[in-house]
């Protein structure tokens, strides 16, 4: 092999320098090449990630009293931002009432001595009405809805942001 060398005119660490050119040379274009062998569709960029907004603290108030036959009883709350509000009826209770009875229950705005509701449903106990409401004032309307032959004592937590 030395004369391989000789005949090329290159010293022996020359050669070699050579050949690491030309491996290198050929592992980039490979590189290169593979590099491009993909789909050239543009993509989307991405967004930074944006950090979750925050819910406003929700707010719990529970409202109690006596619903008297065929009435309704209406109390009154402030809503701070949108948000979900949920009213739940804790119980229902009271001489004459069975454990099973159910009584209106509807989320709305004052209107005058009442509460044009939105949104209500027919629950028993742990029945939840829920509806999204923006910020102001709001009201829950409870009612007998004809299932009550005595005064009821009831109570229910509304959960608000």
């Amino acid at each position: 092999m030395p004369t391989a060398l000789v005949t090329i005119g290159l010293a022996p660490w020359r050669q070699e320098t050579k050949v690491h050119r030309a491996i290198a040379c050929v592992l980039g274009v490979l590189v290169v090449g593979t590099a491009c062998s993909h789909s050239s569709a543009a993509t989307a960029p991405t967004s930074p990630a944006t950090t979750p907004a925050v819910p406003p603290p929700l707010v719990v108030e529970t409202f109690s009293d006596t619903l008297p036959v065929g009435s309704f009883k209406v109390f009154s709350f402030t809503i701070a931002v949108n948000g979900t509000v949920n009213a739940r009826l804790d119980s229902v209770s009271g001489a004459g009432v069975p454990a099973t009875v159910q009584i209106g229950v509807g989320i709305g705005q004052i209107s005058g001595i009442d509460c044009a509701t939105t949104t209500s449903a027919t629950i028993a106990t742990n029945g939840v009405v829920t509806g999204t409401f923006g910020p102001g004032e709001f009201c829950i309307r409870a009612y007998d809805v004809g299932n009550l032959f005595a005064p009821a004592a009831f109570s229910i937590a509304v959960q608000h942001p």
